[in-house]
């Protein structure tokens, strides 16, 4: 526990000097000459010193930013930081002339540690928050709707149910979701939604791909396993790697291995999207959910059109 501590009080020290003071040479104290920080598409990365470029580049744009570290979640070797950071736009940014604006900033990044050094670093936040405050995007303000209403509405369009599945260092993390949906065929990439508090949610920002397993209208019991919490989830299940070592549902009608782009963030949830990179289907009949409930189709007729 001591030795999580000093990482944290590390984190913190070398955070507030870098970003709200500039001084990024008190990060080589905390992270490794082989540091890696990953946003935005697969692939895209940041080596230490293009990192400490980008926070220069930040604070010539906003000099009075301040960030301040909200929440540090310790597992092991990797800890999770929820932050938030504020700023007055007065250096040019993003192609965008100083507007003067406060702008104000969330999100959370993903550490793992080597010891007492950084080697990896995961990083999402809300780019619309920014985008918005810059004056780049506008979004009309609206009456609120209630949630309840809005939930009535998502229980009449009836989806099929996935279990979204990544290998996290060895271990199979995964979550029953219906926020599953094509985005296009050629080239193939499809997306889904993950809640920010679901135990699997840190796991896909680690990934580099991910599996999706569409159920068979006979695996109701799957589903449950998956929709429940719980942290032995496959060994009550057969499952299979697969290609790209995504967990793959054993006698589910379809699956995907996808090789994750972006992460977007959106309200309560991550939005993953990204390339297909191996399919497989069965001609089996499968789960559907729809007004609360799970149904079974394959005795259903299609209606003439």
């Amino acid at each position: 526990m001591t030795h999580t501590l000093d990482r944290t009080s590390l984190l913190r020290f070398a955070w507030r000097a870098a970003w709200d003071q500039g001084r990024v040479d008190a990060l080589d104290d905390l992270l490794s000459p082989t540091y890696v920080r990953r946003r935005g598409p697969a692939g895209a990365t940041q080596n230490r010193d293009q990192f400490k470029d980008s926070i220069h580049a930040v604070r010539q744009a906003f000099p009075d930013l301040r960030t301040e570290i909200e929440e540090v979640v310790e597992d092991g070797d990797r800890l999770a930081v929820r932050w938030r950071s504020t700023g007055r736009h007065t250096g040019p940014f993003l192609g965008v002339p100083p507007t003067r604006r406060p702008v104000e900033v969330s999100g959370a990044t993903f550490a793992r540690f080597d010891g007492p050094a950084v080697v990896e670093e995961w990083v999402t936040f809300d780019s619309r928050q920014m985008l918005e405050a810059l004056g780049i995007i506008t979004t009309a303000p609206q009456a609120a709707v209630d949630p309840d209403l809005v939930r009535g509405v998502h229980r009449k369009f009836t989806t099929g149910v996935t279990v979204v599945t990544t290998d996290d260092d060895g271990m199979p993390r995964g979550l029953a979701c219906n926020a599953f949906s094509s985005i296009s065929l050629d080239p193939p990439m499809v997306l889904v939604c993950v809640q920010r508090g679901s135990a699997t949610h840190p796991a896909l920002h680690r990934a580099s791909h991910l599996g999706i397993s569409v159920l068979a209208a006979d695996q109701l019991d799957v589903a449950k396993v998956f929709a429940a919490k719980g942290d032995d989830k496959f060994a009550r299940i057969s499952w299979t790697p697969g290609a790209f070592g995504a967990p793959l549902i054993d006698g589910s009608c379809a699956q995907l291995e996808v090789e994750i782009g972006e992460r977007l963030e959106a309200g309560s949830h991550t939005v993953f999207t990204g390339r297909v990179v191996s399919a497989r289907h069965d001609d089996l009949a499968p789960l559907v959910y729809g007004g609360g409930g799970f149904f079974d189709i394959s005795h259903t007729a299609p209606l003439p059109w």
